[in-house]
């Protein structure tokens, strides 16, 4: 399935209004971008503890040993995929989000090292589905 859109491009556009000399311009106080990149951190903290927490949902077991027993199984393995692909998407998001407010709040190199981890997290991500 990939990673949904779940607001990445909208962050992204937020980011470049507060790295852009042309344009539209976003700028925030330091210390709300700071207030706004650790409520970020908290969503993405949150989000990982529902991924790693409770039953795994893409093992699927209980159905008959018949093909569509089979077919049951897989087609809820793939939603339980899908859950984990949602979750990865709102971690992006939420990354992106606080590197476009840090960005803002002219903390650049904090910023940077936001983006890098939403990529990283991503690509992590596509590494546990191959």
């Amino acid at each position: 399935m990939g990673v949904p859109e779940t607001g990445q491009q909208a962050a992204r556009e937020l980011y470049a209004a507060a790295t852009d000399s042309d344009g539209a311009v976003f700028e925030i106080a330091e210390d709300v971008a700071r207030n706004l990149a650790a409520a970020c951190d908290r969503l993405v903290e949150d989000l990982q503890r529902a991924r790693d927490g409770g039953h795994p949902v893409t093992e699927v077991t209980g159905f008959a040993n018949l093909p569509s027993g089979h077919a049951l199984s897989r087609g809820f393995a793939d939603k339980g995929r899908e859950l984990f692909d949602t979750i990865t998407a709102f971690q992006q998001t939420a990354l992106l989000f606080k590197a476009a407010y840090l960005a803002a709040g002219k903390r650049f190199d904090e910023a940077e090292a936001a983006n890098r981890a939403a990529v990283e997290l991503v690509a992590a991500r596509l590494e546990e589905t191959r």
